[in-house]
């Protein structure tokens, strides 16, 4: 059985989102570039969108567009952005949960007995769900809660 764990509902709605604000951005920039206003102060502000909407619209996107598929036929558990190398669940040696020091939740961390390791960025209740699933699989998986800065 294939699931797949995705940090968005609807991705192609974040995906044109992402490309809609980049273009504003490059737009806003471009014009800053070619100076076709006389006002500094606009310039500046321009500018300043322009870079802050480029740089929130891929960050935006690329945690948006991350998706997990845990496939238990296969014994995999795939990163949407790194499929070539998928990680075996049967291999995973444990699987921690990463908070600050206050206790929010960061990411899921996966490792197996190898070198082989996965960092999850996702929210706390999908990364429960993904760690109940390996378990189902593999029992032997320990789960672990370290705290970071």
């Amino acid at each position: 059985m294939k699931t797949v764990y995705a940090n968005s509902s609807h991705p192609k709605l974040v995906l044109w989102s992402s490309v809609a604000a980049f273009i504003v951005g490059l737009a806003s920039f471009l014009l800053y570039l070619f100076q076709a206003f006389d006002n500094e102060g606009l310039l500046v502000f321009l500018y300043i969108a322009g870079f802050s909407l480029i740089y929130g619209a891929f960050f935006y996107g690329q945690y948006k567009l991350l998706s997990i598929t845990i496939d238990e036929e296969s014994d995999t558990i795939t990163d949407s952005r790194i499929k070539k190398y998928p990680l075996k669940i049967s291999q995973l040696k444990y699987a921690a949960y990463k908070e600050s020091k206050k206790g929010r939740f960061r990411s899921l961390f996966l490792h197996d007995t190898g070198v082989g390791y996965m960092d999850i960025r996702t929210n706390r209740t999908t990364a429960e769900k993904m760690v109940a699933q390996i378990l189902k699989v593999n029992p032997a998986v320990e789960i672990r809660t370290e705290n970071y800065l």
